[in-house]
């Protein structure tokens, strides 16, 4: 019986349900699904996985396209983490990779179709991984690589058969299965300059169990990477503004002259800046506002010296990473087999921060502060009006001041992620009859990560010492000095204001299915294959939590951490029915060599939104043998997750790089709404013209859940061909047009969305002027999240998605006695990338522009190419990895101040591009080639070197203020152009 078994095999989940997703190429080849099926099929008894579907019939013809990488394409790349990979497709985005410092949170993410990390599904094996953070994102960090057989990538028609979470798409990795025998492979690579080293180790060894009865598995991998220091390489050393300076505009627009962003940075600095008291007189009219205490007068003079922050930040963030995994299998009876996996994974990544400081937040000052200078002490009661200033002085009087001292003193804040996850999975299949199978499993998963701050400072520790450590102080208290230069903080005042900190985040997946799958046995009258079938119920529960330690859980007591850690502990359940049908209608026929209908519908019934409905339905027709048309159409949904249910209203950091009501404002519009702002919180109109500008190209905004949302509705159409000619052996080629809408999406508005829509009107109660709450002190959009909301973005129902495009594959491999060619293509055109908020805004259309309101970058324009030639037990490998030119979000409106009208497609960059500086406004197509060379050295052992960048094109200069601090860092966008430079790996691989 055994010998039929094969088959149940082939259709069943296969075992590594872990060890997948750090698998996908960065610069992928993408293949015909059929190609790829028709490759696994001369191989009897190999386990087949069929994404999109499923029926197990490993010759199932689908409608919706696949992108196939096998394991040889991904051994050629090199890399450390899944994650590299992914964010190089044609048509994805970057979700958190290596490249991002300044807005890591511990995880490696990716972004398909630029949809949002939360709307494509991580599957390993065609199952669910439990997800690392509260809004249902799996981590790609927590899973090896050395398993890998290949991952597939598909858009549309996904919820059907996955369930929600992938609108824009899934990403399946499938592991190897029957694995005998021992595998050995270690790599080791640097960046030319001499510094990103990295290193992976990966041991997986397996068995047959009752002469082919069974297997057993086990692989353990250890990756470690070193960082890049923004500092290390020339465009990172100096944070440059985006924008040009007032003195070089020129009739309100940059002149073409300026070549570079003017150096800015954080006006938290040494010495320190002083925000408040300070009257307009003071200002240095060349900035926004500000004074800063002078060490070598003793005074407090005009102007701001700005503090760099970019040398100490990362281009690439280190990595420590254990993972073992084990799984077996066993025929305990013929045709019934069971089987079980598990997998741990523990893995470290370090963020490295500019020194922390006190930024904006405000304090009582004493007036009788040990460290202030006489002529100091005269200016700030001249500021705070206090005419008797020896008595104020002498009694001790507090006045509020904001002074932004930076703690150059500690070194850097670092931010430890610490994660540790495990998921097990057991179940049983077999036969139910000759055609039909049966599967039952349930999985369980944990993820745990925890964050731990050094060189950190507490606000309510500074506020006592800045008091000289009046009774009921913290034990320790020393008084500190603000005032001085550099030194001037003693590792004693840094050891009492300085505590470590942490936030631990936890998340746990239950689930547990059943399907029947299969052939029913009987073929349509015109078809010789029979309809195929799959019919199943599923139930998954999701749990998270969040919880900070007592200084993260008070707003603006960490300095400078934008607001507090709230707890959050939520969770919901599914329960949900599945059914899809496969139906060849017509086969073999004249102008029909296979016309296959193809079919599905999904009931899921969560606890906390109710019950909704999806369905799909598709086809494919072959007029001939060679060329084939497909289609698919689906309506699916996306529940709310943890997040965006149970978040707490928060006030936290994004970024904004001119606020409308900064410096001196000449606009008799602009002033009257700003004027109406400023009453909002207190405030007069004199403090126009002293307003700041956003400290270091960031501003508070104020966020939270929303237990009242609805699911998100979207609509997926997929429409292509493939053309695989019989006369062209070896020669493939796709091309599919793709479109997907989300209607009542979970978004929340952009900065943009509300300053522009505000101030492209007259009225001040417009309801978007009211969502700007001001800091009472300043009347900027910076300060304390305890007293400053800034711009107020809140979660709706009321949100639009839109993508379109175009992918295309071309492929050709041929063998020619001993010499190998391949050529692959893979590409993209996206035509469309649109965003609405809430249907008072504009449809903002993001497809090949940059902003801090279209973030991360997505192209128009981008493909693979890899040409192959390979001689006996030598090859050689070039990849080319191109991505498309793209600009500054220009302003559509009809004027450079008014924002489209509400519901019409447009684009309004948050910053008037004309006061960008004119070599920040594009960004020309960039090319990447990679070269691998790989031999034999015997049947057992293979060598290979990789040299990626092999050409070191220097990424492009655009600025550190130009999009959000998560991509637009050390002055480009490290996570789609190569910051580090050359880099060299190479490979051994061992196998007995």
């Amino acid at each position: 019986m055994r010998a039929n078994f094969s088959s149940l095999r082939s259709g069943a989940a296969p075992i590594a349900l872990g060890l997948a997703l750090l698998a996908a190429p960065a610069l992928a080849q993408e293949a015909p699904q059929d190609a790829a099926q028709a490759d696994a099929e001369v191989v009897p008894g190999e386990a087949i996985v069929v994404t999109g579907s499923r029926i197990n019939r490993p010759d199932l013809e689908q409608s919706s396209p696949v992108a196939v990488i096998g394991a040889e394409e991904i051994a050629r790349r090199g890399a450390v983490s899944v994650e590299q990979v992914l964010r190089q497709l044609p048509g994805t985005t970057a979700g958190i990779t290596p490249g991002v410092n300044n807005g890591a949170n511990g995880i490696a993410s990716f972004n398909l179709r630029g949809l949002g990390t939360n709307r494509n599904l991580v599957l390993l094996n065609g199952r669910r991984v439990v997800p690392s953070t509260l809004g249902n994102v799996v981590d790609l960090n927590v899973i090896p690589i050395a398993l890998i057989e290949r991952s597939d990538v598909l858009t549309g028609g996904a919820v059907t058969n996955y369930g929600a979470d992938a609108i824009a798409g899934v990403v399946n990795f499938v592991t190897k299965r029957d694995f005998t025998g021992f595998d050995i492979a270690a790599q080791y690579g640097l960046a030319e300059e001499g510094d990103g080293q990295s290193f992976r180790l990966d041991l997986t060894t397996g068995a047959e169990l009752g002469g082919g009865a069974g297997n057993v598995v086990l692989g353990i991998s250890y990756t470690k990477t070193k960082p890049v220091i923004q500092g290390d390489r020339p465009i990172g050393t100096v944070s440059r503004a985006s924008t040009c300076s007032t003195a070089q505009l020129v009739s309100g627009a940059c002149p073409d002259s300026v070549l570079q962003g003017n150096p800015q940075g954080s006006n938290t600095a040494v010495p320190a800046s002083l925000f408040f008291p300070l009257p307009v007189a003071a200002v240095d009219p060349t900035r926004s506002s500000g004074a800063q205490f002078d060490p070598a007068t003793g005074s407090i003079a005009p102007g701001l010296s700005d503090y760099n922050f970019n040398p100490l930040n990362y281009f690439q963030t280190p990595l420590d990473r254990w993972s073992v995994y084990a799984g077996g299998r066993y025929e305990v009876a013929d045709n019934i087999e069971v089987y079980s996996e598990a997998m741990f994974t523990r893995s470290k990544i370090v963020q490295n921060l500019a020194p922390t400081g006190t930024f904006t937040e405000q304090f009582q000052l004493p007036l009788n502060n040990q460290f202030l200078t006489p002529t100091q002490r005269t200016q700030l009661c001249s500021f705070a009006g206090i005419a008797d200033c020896a008595g104020a002085v002498g009694s001790g009087r507090e006045i509020t001041a904001i002074v932004a001292r930076r703690f150059v003193e500690t070194g850097p804040r670092v931010g430890t992620f610490t994660s540790n996850l495990f998921q097990i999975t057991a179940g049983a299949r077999g036969k139910l009859t000759d055609t039909l199978n049966w599967d039952i499993f349930g999985q369980y998963g944990e993820s745990e990560r925890i964050r731990v701050d050094t060189g950190t400072a507490l606000r309510s520790r500074v506020q006592q010492a800045l008091r000289g450590c009046p009774t009921g102080s913290s034990t320790g208290c020393t008084p500190i000095n603000l005032f001085g230069a550099s030194g001037s903080i003693t590792p004693e005042m840094l050891n009492f204001v300085g505590v470590p900190t942490t936030q631990t985040t936890k998340t746990e997946l239950a689930s547990a299915q059943a399907i029947i799958s299969g052939d029913l046995g009987f073929s349509s009258p015109f078809a010789e294959v029979p309809i195929g079938i799959a019919l199943g119920a599923e139930y998954r529960r999701y749990g998270g939590s969040q919880l900070g330690d007592l200084p993260n859980q008070q707003p603006g007591e960490i300095l400078g951490s934008g607001g507090a850690f709230l707890t959050v502990d939520g969770e919901y359940d599914s329960k949900e029915f599945f059914a899809e049908i496969n139906a060849p209608l017509v086969t073999d026929r004249p102008f029909f060599h296979n016309l296959t209908l193809e079919a599905g519908i999904r009931y899921a019934d969560y606890s906390t939104t109710g019950g909704n409905t999806t369905w799909k339905v598709g086809g494919s027709w072959a007029p001939i043998r060679d060329f084939k048309f497909r289609g698919a159409y689906t309506r699916a949904v996306r529940a709310p997750n943890i997040g965006e249910l149970f978040t707490p209203r928060n006030v936290i950091l994004n970024n904004l790089a001119v606020d409308p009501c900064q410096g001196n404002v000449t606009n008799a519009t602009t002033r009257t709404l700003c004027t109406a702002q400023l009453q909002a919180v207190g405030l007069t109109a004199a403090t126009l013209g002293n307003i700041p500008a956003p400290i270091a190209g960031q501003i508070n905004v104020t966020t939270t859940g929303n237990p009242n949302l609805d699911p998100e509705r979207a609509r997926t159409l997929t429409l292509g061909a493939v053309f695989q000619p019989s006369f062209i052996p070896g020669l493939s080629a796709t091309f599919d047009w793709y479109r997907i809408r989300v209607t009542g999406a979970i978004t929340s508005p952009t900065v943009g969305d509300i300053l522009n829509g505000c101030f492209g009107q007259s009225n001040a109660a417009d309801p978007r002027c009211q969502l700007i709450l001001r800091n009472p002190l300043t009347g900027g959009l910076s300060g304390s999240p305890a007293t400053t909301g800034g711009v107020v973005l809140l979660s709706t129902n009321q949100g639009f998605l839109e993508t379109e495009g175009y992918d295309f594959t071309l492929t050709y491999d041929r063998q020619f006695g001993d010499v190998r060619m391949g050529l692959g293509l893979t590409g993209n055109y996206t035509d469309k990338s649109r965003f609405q908020s809430n249907p008072n805004s504009f449809i903002r259309e993001c497809a090949g522009y940059y902003s801090v309101s279209c973030d991360p970058v997505l192209p128009e324009w981008t493909w693979n190419a890899r040409l192959t030639g390979a001689y006996k037990a030598v090859d050689v490998s070039l990849l080319w990895r191109h991505i498309g030119a793209v600009g500054y979000e220009p302003r559509t409106g009809a004027t450079a101040t008014t924002p489209p009208v509400a519901g019409t497609v447009g684009s309004f960059g948050s910053t008037n591009p004309a006061v960008i500086v004119p070599n920040y406004r594009s960004i020309s197509a960039f090319d990447y080639f990679d070269l691998n060379v790989g031999f034999d050295v015997m049947k057992t052992m293979r060598l290979s070197f990789l040299v990626e960048n092999l050409f070191d094109k220097a990424p492009p200069e655009v600025g550190n203020t130009i999009g959000s601090t998560s991509y637009n860092s050390g002055n480009t966008f490290p996570s789609l152009y190569d910051a580090i430079g050359r880099r060299f790996t190479v490979a051994a691989r061992l196998k007995f």
